[in-house]
């Protein structure tokens, strides 16, 4: 039988535990708000930068967005004394997409893409950005063939190659970045989006021979 002056002691460490879990419960609710509005910014910036609205200032957004998520990972830590994997997954996604579009207004602009200890993000979040920017390069491809801007299309191209060749190189299991679908859907498109500048170029080919005659 437990005696009374031993459940005393028993108690308090239940209660501790208790009120950690409340507070790690009200920031993990927290991330999941804070996490829909800054996808939201995210995705809307991403838009602005794939039709060449406001570079710089949609890149400095986007910096914004990875400061707050990190202040808010820093308040955690101090409440509660570390930063539960239920905060990080809930925030996540913002990070990877804050990283798709400053890579993409970076690339578009012709500058280097920072790297993840510039950025501050961790390298996951960081590679699995860069994979998905190749689907919005692609995007910009497709209107610069529709504006028969062949050799902007063509240098876009050769970028999507380049980050799909350096992300093939990642063998990594799925449990630390879950990247081999992203990596097989690049492919994918970088395929897609050759040939079809192929064929766009042959179509010039043709036409010029046509207007000749």
């Amino acid at each position: 039988m437990i005696r009374g002056s031993e459940n005393d002691h028993t108690v308090p460490f239940l209660d501790t535990a208790l009120r950690e879990l409340e507070k790690l419960n009200n920031l993990r609710e927290e991330s999941i708000l804070l996490s829909r509005k800054l996808l939201a910014i995210c995705r809307a910036s991403i838009v602005k930068i794939r039709h060449l609205n406001d570079l710089l200032e949609t890149e400095e957004k986007l910096r914004e967005v990875i400061r707050e998520v990190n202040s808010f990972l820093r308040r955690c830590a101090d409440e509660i004394g570390y930063i539960d994997e239920s905060v990080r997954t809930s925030l996540s996604p913002v990070l990877q997409e804050a990283v798709e579009g400053i890579s993409l207004s970076r690339i578009l602009r012709g500058a280097p893409v920072p790297s993840h200890k510039e950025l501050l993000v961790r390298p996951k979040e960081y590679l699995l950005g860069i994979a998905d920017a190749i689907g919005e390069i692609r995007r910009v491809v497709l209107q610069c063939l529709m504006e028969e801007d062949i050799t902007k299309a063509q240098d876009l191209t050769n970028k999507m190659e380049e980050i799909y060749e350096a992300l093939n190189s990642a063998v990594f299991p799925d449990s630390l970045v879950p990247i081999r679908k992203k990596v097989d859907l690049a492919r994918i498109l970088v395929d897609k989006t050759l040939s079809e500048l192929i064929v766009y170029k042959a179509s010039l080919k043709l036409k010029k021979g046509g207007d000749r005659e």
